[in-house]
């Protein structure tokens, strides 16, 4: 098993690079490491053996975008505050089982993947403006992102009502949030939501929902760690491992039926998910997808096959 802990570059854009060899670390503000050149004596594609595991893929590597193969490098964003998918460690390195799943990827396909922390409201349009070719930040695929990026999907989430302990025992089984005061991370799912769902609370005559949106989920959860705001809605992955690590001071209500959808890896458009559903789709046949995941107690959540653009929830 490769090392899942990465470096990260502690200045400037906080580049973080991943090689084959799975993991590497530096000190300037642009990590400058490159994937080792594929083997000279490699056969073609049609009379080798199958590539199974973290093994380099010739084939895969081969089908990679024309501009991706010249640079020799994939530049993703992420926004590490969501565990344990992403988030920063004591020694302010990203960690996380996407984390692990890069560095995996860089070595199936032969290029450097260099993770790029962003806020996660910028990181489509800055896909969409060329400066990332996509993200590991457990993005849902949904049909409106569809329209302007592609997804490589492999888990699926709901929600968790993030609570500091005992203070909001009426939600344990509430169907509604009206009255309370919600902190939603800008440019999430939640985000959209919660303004209908505040609408509907108006239309039925209770209070509105005070939906206090914040630039990450770090600062949601701060803000019910602080008791400015009453609840904070995240995927119940985040929310189950921010409460477990909170010393008892948060607690989780789980909403299984709420916010269904599946989730992966965004990409730009342009030939890149074909190659990189394949290099998906080789880990998990091999088992290596479940044993990174199962390292950080999500082995319930991911899927046995990967999709392109299977989401279908509209927003």
């Amino acid at each position: 098993r490769f090392n899942r802990t990465m470096g990260l570059i502690a200045t400037g854009a906080f580049a973080l690079s991943l090689g084959l060899a799975g993991c590497s670390s530096g000190s300037s503000d642009s990590a400058t490491a490159s994937a080792a050149p594929a083997p000279a004596s490699a056969a073609p594609a049609s009379e080798a053996a199958p590539v199974t595991g973290i093994a380099y893929n010739a084939a895969l590597h081969d089908a990679l975008p024309a501009d991706v193969l010249a640079k020799g490098s994939l530049t993703l964003a992420t926004d590490p505050t969501d565990p344990p998918l992403e988030f920063y460690n004591e020694a302010n390195e990203i960690v996380g089982s996407e984390v692990d799943l890069a560095a995996a990827l860089a070595t199936i396909l032969g290029v450097k993947i260099e993770l790029v922390p962003s806020k996660f409201d910028a990181i489509i349009p800055g896909v969409e403006a060329g400066r990332f070719d996509g993200s590991v930040s457990g993005f849902a695929d949904r049909k409106n992102r569809q329209e302007v990026v592609d997804f490589v999907d492999y888990f699926t989430t709901s929600r968790g009502y993030l609570v500091k302990t005992g203070t909001q025992n009426d939600l344990k089984d509430a169907t509604e949030l009206c009255g309370k005061s919600v902190a939603v991370a800008k440019g999430t799912t939640m985000a959209d939501s919660i303004v209908e769902l505040s609408d509907a609370c108006v239309t039925a005559g209770k209070e509105a929902i005070d939906a206090q949106v914040y630039p990450d989920q770090s600062a949601c959860t701060l803000a019910v760690q602080s008791g400015r705001a009453d609840v904070t809605i995240q995927g119940a992955h985040a929310a189950l491992w921010i409460a477990k690590n909170s010393g008892g001071e948060l607690e989780v209500f789980l909403r299984p039926t709420e916010g269904n959808d599946i989730n992966g890896i965004l990409l730009k458009k342009g030939g890149l998910a074909e190659p990189m559903r394949a290099a998906i789709q080789q880990l998990m046949d091999s088992g290596d997808f479940e044993t990174m995941w199962a390292n950080w107690g999500l082995q319930d959540v991911i899927m046995s096959t990967a999709t392109i653009n299977g989401g279908v929830n509209e927003s």
